[in-house]
């Protein structure tokens, strides 16, 4: 008996997915105030100088450096500048009464803050100049962006950091990836947590896991399907998707029915519609997890278990889903943290533990889930990221290990 192909390493298999990436096609203009957490399709460009003009940092006294000759001196103020008011001009030997944002008067070069000044009377004691420095307290125009200048390349994710970036230059809609995405969940065993518990079946979590986990990763149409193992209803069912244009994925994700067994027909039907390759990965949990096309789309076919689901999605599928946005980043740096665990025994897999950060003793530690089974959804739920054992390696208490909070990975 011939002994069972080698486990290929997640890097490699990463390493594959990220080459086999291609642009999606699929984009569309939305209302800024729409876009957050979505992948920009083409650059944003400045429609304006930010700042538009020179403008105060501070509330204080805008003034000439060139007036300080005098320690001590009072000079008239002439001009009071609020924001959104006209700056008009100061003449040497004046000074101004200048609020934060107001535009700086022409003229004008320095801001003192209202603390570091003596205003009485329509006059301005100034400080020594030994305590001022020239353009102090100046925010000058184009300090941000400068006009036609690109803000935001092709592929960054629309945080509400760059969605109000976006603002500031005076764009009001953008272009975003919009690829379809079907979610195809396999089994007869299988049913809606809507209706009420049936003999041998159980609730179906990877559907809405998955659909969710899409969403929250910047991807927002998603359609669902359900099918029963039967090989004629699942050839009917993706025949409808792939020839009505209206519903026609850009990307299919499934999750179990491509394995080995008797019962997994989804992948007979799918090898007949395109070209699948079948890997056995050195991931745990997951093993069994299936790439290729289908009638020209990319195909990813993700284990039954539902923590496997969770990991071969945050560390696979959706660095390839990034490089097919234009992201520069596919996956974040982990963070290398001790762990209040012991792993005694070396592994033949990469291990993704479900794991907690905690504060103990002043000193950040891992804490492992006691639950590890790749069929349990509640260690991930308790958990607030992913620490990494790599294969063929043992660890003592107190040794580091790669740390993936799930806040960083789903960025």
């Amino acid at each position: 008996m011939s002994a069972p192909p080698a486990l290929m390493p997640v890097s490699e298999a990463l390493e594959r997915l990220l080459a086999a990436a291609q642009p999606f096609q699929a984009v569309r203009g939305i209302a800024l105030s729409e876009a957050r957490g979505q992948y920009l399709a083409s650059a944003v460009k400045a429609r304006v100088d930010v700042p538009a003009f020179d403008n105060a940092a501070v509330d204080g006294v805008a003034m000439r450096y060139a007036d300080l000759d005098e320690p001590g001196l009072t000079l008239p103020m002439h001009l009071r500048v609020a924001a959104g008011d006209a700056p008009g001009t100061l003449m040497p030997g004046q000074v101004a009464r200048i609020f934060t944002g107001a535009p700086v008067p022409a003229g004008a070069d320095t801001v003192l803050m209202q603390e570091d000044c003596e205003i009485a009377d329509g006059r301005v004691r100034l400080p020594a100049r030994e305590n001022v420095r020239e353009g102090q307290n100046i925010r000058p125009a184009g300090q941000d962006a400068r006009r036609d200048e690109v803000v935001l390349a092709r592929g960054e994710r629309l945080t509400p950091q760059a969605v109000g970036l976006i603002a500031s230059v005076g764009e009001s809609r953008v272009t975003v990836n919009a690829p379809r995405i079907l979610v195809l969940t396999t089994g007869d065993e299988l049913q809606g947590p809507e209706e009420a518990p049936l003999p041998g079946k159980i609730y179906d979590s990877n559907g809405p896991q998955l659909e969710q986990l899409l969403i929250q990763s910047g991807f927002a149409n998603v359609q669902r399907e359900h099918l029963a193992d039967d090989p004629e209803l699942i050839r009917s069912t993706l025949t409808r998707y792939l020839t009505d244009p209206l519903h026609r994925p850009d990307v299919i994700i499934s999750t179990g029915g491509v394995s080995v067994g008797e019962e997994d027909h989804l992948r007979a039907v799918l090898e007949s519609q395109g070209e699948l390759d079948f890997w056995r990965l050195a991931i745990k949990p997951g093993k069994p997890f299936t790439f290729g096309e289908v009638d020209g789309l990319p195909f990813f076919g993700l284990p039954g278990n539902p923590s496997a689901v969770l990991v071969c999605y945050l560390m696979l599928v959706l660095p390839a889903l990034r490089k097919s946005c234009g992201a520069s980043s596919f996956l974040p740096e982990p963070f290398t943290v001790p762990a209040d665990f012991a792993v005694p025994r070396p592994g033949k897999r990469q291990e993704y533990l479900r794991v907690r950060c905690i504060n103990h003793q002043g000193q950040l530690r891992l804490q492992q889930h006691p639950n590890q089974s790749s069929g349990m959804l509640s260690s991930a739920v308790w958990a607030d990221g992913l620490a990494v054992v790599p294969v063929g390696k043992a660890f003592e208490a107190g040794e580091p290990l790669a740390f993936y909070p799930f806040s960083q990975l789903l960025l």
